[in-house]
């Protein structure tokens, strides 16, 4: 393999938590600079928002919580529920420009999503193209208005037969990128669409049953991500963090 990194185990927390985890990974990559994957699960019904979003009004009994990254809304159901698969991603940009021609948002997000794309493959599930692939910009030109993730598509998204099965989105800084993204399994349509109506969802298990449960899908896509990164990726254990 061309380059060494490092993985995260699956860890079940709040959303706070999460994404302070996330962002504290995106800053590690300064005085480490290689690149580093994680899957987690949220231990209650959470909606997560884009870092620019506006939320009209707070959901009782449901936490909402801010992502570091872009994008609209989601709906991320217990881990309890098997539901989805989230992950982070995050890459040098020394990485990304020793791999790229440029570093164009939609080559950038096409490079970061290709382990996703040959492991749901590597299941039978063939993903639709690209959406606004041939030159029609990036994203649905009413996405901004949308206020869910899952209720439109960029080209940040995958998707099957016209429905959404993962939304990413990124934060980018000088020294690297991060990539947050949410594989759905097998959502609630009712909780997402009194939540999130108009959302267009269908999860891995809607299309393949027989798929693997989430630690073996783990280990599904980490071999997508060591093929197609040319990573290979040292698990390393969860420390307290330096102050």
């Amino acid at each position: 393999m061309g380059s060494q990194g490092y993985w995260l185990p699956y860890r079940v927390a709040s959303g706070a938590w999460q994404m302070e985890q996330d962002f504290r990974l995106l800053h590690r990559l300064r005085r480490d600079p290689q690149p580093c994957l994680r899957f987690y699960g949220w231990d209650r019904l959470t909606l997560s928002l884009g870092r620019h979003q506006v939320w009209p009004d707070p959901l009782p009994g449901i936490p909402i919580v801010r992502r570091p990254t872009g994008g609209r809304a989601v709906l991320h159901q217990a881990a309890e529920d098997a539901a989805e698969l989230t992950y982070s991603l995050v890459l040098p940009l020394s990485y990304l420009q020793a791999r790229l021609p440029s570093l164009q948002r939609a080559w950038v997000y096409d490079f970061c999503c290709r382990f996703w794309v040959q492991g749901l493959a590597e299941l039978g599930i063939a993903i639709d193209e690209p959406a606004f692939a041939h030159g029609q910009g990036h994203q649905d030109p009413g996405y901004r208005n949308k206020t869910s993730c899952f209720a439109s598509r960029t080209r940040a998204d995958l998707s099957w037969q016209g429905k959404k099965l993962m939304g990413n989105a990124q934060l980018w800084q000088p020294w690297g990128i991060l990539q947050q993204g949410s594989l759905l399994l097998q959502p609630n349509l009712e909780l997402w669409e009194r939540y999130l109506p108009g959302s267009q969802v269908i999860g891995i298990y809607d299309i393949c049953p027989t798929a693997p449960g989430i630690p073996a899908l783990i280990e599904h896509f980490l071999q997508a991500a060591r093929e197609c990164f040319e990573v290979e990726w040292q698990e390393e254990a969860w420390l307290p963090w330096p102050d």
